[in-house]
C-alpha cells in the first residue's frame, strides 16, 4: 500500500507541473488594419481605418498620430478577446495637401504589436452631406423594416464625407451600432449608381448592402429598381 501510495502523489505532483502556465510568455496580439488603402481626409473628425485583434486574449489599443495639431484615437481603447475597432482623427484646417500615418499599438501585458495607417490631409469641409441625406433617404424608404437601418434619416447620426475621390462620391452615418456607408457616382443616368452598406460596428467587414440602378432618377421620381447586392470586401475611407 506505501508503494501504491508513493506513485498516486508523484503522479499528483506531474499533473500539477503540467498545468501550471505562469511562466509562458504572453504572445503579442496578431493585430492588422483594414481597409488596404485610406484616402484623403479633410479637417475635423473623421473615422480614418478599422484595426482587429485576430487572436484570443484581447489587448489595450492606443494610437499616435504625426501631424501637428491633430489627434488620434481608438475606439473602444480595450478589447477583452479578439474584435475590432474603429481608428479615429481630428485634424486641424489645412491650406495644403499633408501627408501623415498613425500607428496603433496593440498592447497585451507588455507584449506589444503595431500597425501603421498612411493617410492624407487635404483642405476641404463637409459640402456632400446634403446630396447624401437625399440619396440615403430612398434606401430607408424603400428598406424599411430592415435590422440596422433607422426608420429616416433622423435616425443617422455622426455624419461624415470619407474617401474623398472624385468619380465616386462616398458619405457614412456611425449610430451606436452600425456603420452606414453610402457611395454613388457622379454620372448621368442611367450610369450614377448608388450603393449602400452595413456594417455592425464590432465587425471588420460590411454584413449587407444594396445599389439602386440610377440614384437621379430615383430622386427625380422616376422609375428606378433596388435590389441587394453582395457587401464590398472592406469599408471605404
Amino acid at each position: 500500500m506505501k508503494r501504491v501510495r508513493v506513485c498516486w502523489v508523484t503522479l499528483a505532483l506531474l499533473v500539477a507541473a503540467c498545468g501550471d502556465t505562469s511562466d509562458e510568455p504572453v504572445v503579442a496580439p496578431q493585430l492588422r488594419s483594414s481597409p488596404t488603402y485610406v484616402n484623403r481626409v479633410i479637417p475635423g473628425r473623421r473615422p480614418l481605418a478599422l484595426v482587429a485583434v485576430e487572436d484570443h486574449g484581447g489587448a489595450a489599443l492606443r494610437a499616435a498620430i504625426d501631424l501637428p495639431g491633430a489627434e488620434a484615437s481608438v475606439e473602444p481603447a480595450e478589447l477583452n478577446d479578439s474584435g475590432v475597432a474603429e481608428v479615429w482623427v481630428d485634424l486641424p484646417p489645412t491650406d495644403r495637401e499633408q501627408p501623415f500615418s498613425v500607428t496603433v499599438l496593440a498592447d497585451r501585458q507588455d507584449a506589444e504589436r503595431a500597425v501603421t495607417i498612411a493617410a492624407t490631409a487635404v483642405p476641404g469641409t463637409d459640402d456632400l452631406a446634403s446630396t447624401a441625406t437625399d440619396i440615403v433617404t430612398v434606401f430607408l424608404h424603400d428598406l424599411a423594416g430592415e435590422a440596422g437601418l433607422p426608420a429616416g434619416p433622423d435616425g443617422l447620426t455622426n455624419g461624415t464625407p470619407v474617401a474623398g475621390l472624385l468619380v465616386v462620391s462616398h458619405y457614412a452615418w456611425f449610430t451606436d451600432q452600425y456603420e452606414i456607408g453610402l457611395s454613388w457616382h457622379i454620372m448621368v443616368a442611367p450610369d450614377d449608381f448608388s450603393e449602400l452598406y452595413l456594417r455592425p460596428r464590432n465587425q471588420l467587414v460590411p454584413g449587407r448592402a444594396w445599389r439602386i440602378d440610377s440614384w437621379s432618377t430615383a430622386l427625380a421620381g422616376g422609375t428606378y429598381t433596388l435590389g441587394e447586392i453582395e457587401p464590398p470586401a472592406e469599408v471605404m475611407r
